[in-house]
């Protein structure tokens, strides 16, 4: 018997031996193979932004094209006999005549055209395009030039706007725009130096999309559009470039998985080498012929073991079964925070489905956290969670400002607004999900720019994040209920740590906690201030009622600290910094604007005013002043300056919620 249980001992040991050394090279060709595909997804999040910024000249060469041709001497002349509203119409008439005109042709050519007198359409040879046309023309009215990839009859249009040098009495500028459709003979030299393929997608349409590349990987793009599942290999990359146009990139990651899997293999032998031994000792050990008295020593030895072994068994069996009733008990007995808020009924809730790899900071109402979420098939997304703090679960007014939160987040879907995914209630109380997004904010890149370049801000940079900052606030300010009625939304809290700007050059909106809406549950109370006093308006430092145009003098106040390093206001302490900013800026302020914001000071001074009736009226407002002072940076020389700045730091974030993802 003894002779028995010693050979079940050795062949129990061999056998967990060669079970732990698989565990050993599996755990490690997993983590491998982690890396492999964090640094495939990498490049082609890489590669997506060159292939967009190709795009983008495709369309800047089309909007050059359109520029010459509006400064036709032709043209010219034809604007200084507009003088009455029939001239007007015979002008229409005229530019229908220039198709059968050799001057015309080298622009007629490129594709459907129109021509505006100022906002005024006058002729378009393809009508159906002129919808789209018309925000372009409004802002190339103003800044000379415009851009953009828009999706028509189920394919899609780089156009491009070009402005007249003379204007006709009224000073309106004659505009020229063209569309040229493009193919895949156009957007093949985008991608033949980066190893993808690429799709170009008009209005979600996968079947209508340009492709260029292997036709396997083309083909992967399409089923993963129509599949929503981009997600699942690290493969692919999508954005989405202009209103119903979208671009995804793929980048085939099997080379660098095989590689993976190679260097995997290499240490099997090693791995696999240990564990054989191991089990050949055990092996050799449970079958070799003992003494006597060691047969004996080892049957009361594992007699003694096996007792223990189930002693120890039934113990946590026991202990598992009471915390499993416990923990009921104490999930159907739990008060759940904020029911009264929302009228649930739910009588438990669930375990958290996010999986917390990174703290980011904590506040005085939430914690927020980068996390992932997992899914069938190797589905993973990255998040940003924020968790409301649990010590103010049973505050119904914290409660409540918290989902007034998420609902008007959710609410609010643009491009350059950091959207809200995702909100609900489980064991760990409240939360909302948000976009993950890999960059810094606004206040990071003026202090790594003075810490690495000696210098802040440049205004082509400003400018950019000011006009993307502003399209944000254009839309939210803007925003109607699906009643149709005006949701008088105002973020108040506007300032360079709400600003993100990501990897990519993109510039985004963030936290809308305080925003004020006449669709909120709560309301701040009378007297009550909130906000950043260092870019908050006068009137909101006063308590008053505030309007949009609180948002445009805090924006003001940021475009200051880009350009000059530094906030406007100094204080020693809350008190003093709430007297300034209640005050509004003196005339020392206004001088250190002028000093420092160049050709930017007299738009920043303007948002600046003391009064709101002296200020821009709106968003678009702003804009339109901002064109005036000269060129704007890309998104593409934007993302270049994130890249010198950040880059060890990206690289190092990319890996790190990749492979934790």
């Amino acid at each position: 018997m003894a002779s028995t249980a010693r050979r079940l001992v050795g062949v129990g040991v061999a056998v967990l031996s060669l079970v732990a050394g698989t565990a050993v090279f599996s755990s490690q060709r997993a983590r491998q193979l982690d890396v492999a595909r964090a640094q495939a997804q990498a490049e082609v999040d890489e590669a997506l932004p060159k292939v967009a910024t190709g795009l983008e000249a495709l369309s800047r060469d089309v909007a050059a094209k359109a520029e010459r041709g509006a400064r036709l001497e032709a043209i010219g002349a034809l604007l200084g006999e507009i003088t009455s509203q029939s001239d007007v119409e015979l002008l229409a008439k005229t530019f229908a005549d220039f198709e059968e005109e050799a001057f015309f042709a080298p622009y007629a050519s490129v594709g459907p055209h129109a021509f505006f007198l100022g906002a005024t359409p006058l002729y378009s040879s393809d009508p159906a395009l002129l919808p789209k046309m018309g925000p372009l023309v409004s802002l190339a009215t103003s800044s000379g030039t415009a851009t953009a990839l828009v999706a028509h009859g189920g394919g899609v249009w780089a156009v491009g706007v070009g402005r007249s040098e003379k204007t006709n009495p009224q000073q309106q500028p004659m505009l020229l725009v063209l569309a040229q459709r493009l193919n895949a003979a156009a957007l093949e030299p985008v991608v033949a130096s980066l190893n993808v393929s690429a799709l170009l997608v008009p209005e979600g349409k996968a079947a209508d999309g340009i492709g260029v590349g292997k036709p396997e990987a083309l083909e992967a793009l399409r089923g993963r559009m129509n599949a929503m599942k981009l997600d699942l290999e690290p493969c692919c990359a999508r954005k989405t470039l202009f209103p119903g146009v979208e671009l995804l990139v793929h980048r085939d990651p099997r080379p660098l998985l095989a590689a993976a899997e190679a260097e995997s293999s290499k240490s099997a032998a090693g791995i696999f080498g240990v564990a054989g031994a191991l089990a050949v000792a055990a092996l050799v050990f449970g079958f070799r012929t003992p003494r006597a008295p060691h047969d004996e020593q080892s049957a009361a030895l594992l007699r003694e073991t096996a007792a223990q072994l189930k002693q120890s068994q039934e113990q946590l069996q026991r202990l598992s079964q009471h915390l499993e009733v416990k923990t009921q008990q104490q999930q159907q007995s739990a008060p759940v925070p904020g029911d009264d808020a929302l009228g649930s009924t739910q009588a438990s809730v669930q375990v958290s489905r996010y999986e917390v790899v990174a703290p980011l900071g904590e506040g005085g109402m939430a914690r927020v956290a980068v996390a992932v979420v997992r899914g069938a098939e190797g589905f993973k997304r990255t998040f940003v969670l924020k968790r409301l703090r649990p010590e103010l679960a049973n505050n119904t007014e914290v409660v409540n400002q918290f989902i007034d939160e998420a609902r008007l987040g959710a609410s609010l879907v643009h491009s350059n607004i950091v959207p809200v995914f995702d909100f609900g209630r489980d064991a760990e109380g409240y939360y909302l999900a948000q976009e993950y997004i890999l960059g810094r904010d606004v206040d990071a890149l003026i202090t790594a720019s003075k810490a690495q370049r000696g210098r802040p801000l440049e205004v082509p940079i400003v400018l950019l994040i000011a006009h993307e900052a502003l399209k944000a606030l254009g839309y939210a300010h803007t925003r109607h209920n699906d009643a149709g009625r005006a949701m008088g939304l105002v973020h108040r809290d506007v300032s360079p740590n709400n600003l993100m700007v990501s990897a990519r050059g993109e510039v985004k909106l963030l936290d809308f906690g305080i925003v004020k809406s006449d669709d909120r549950v709560t309301r701040t109370q009378a007297g009550v201030v909130k906000g950043n006093l260092f870019f908050m308006s006068p009137e909101q430092a006063r308590a008053l009622e505030v309007d949009p145009r609180a948002d445009l003098f805090s924006l003001g106040m940021v475009l200051v600290s880009a350009l000059s390093g530094e906030p406007l206001y100094t204080g020693n302490n809350v008190y003093e910094l709430m007297t300034r900013a209640a005050a509004g800026p003196n005339e020392v302020d206004r001088q250190r604007v002028r000093d420092t914001c160049g050709v930017m000071a007299g738009v920043v001074l303007r948002a600046l005013s003391v009064d709101p009736a002296e200020r821009f009226t709106d968003a678009e407002d702003f804009n339109r002043a901002l064109a005036q002072v000269g060129p704007m940076a890309t998104n593409a020389e934007l993302q270049a300056l994130m890249e010198s700045l950040f880059a060890g730091s990206f690289a190092e974030e990319r890996q790190k919620f990749a492979v934790s993802a």
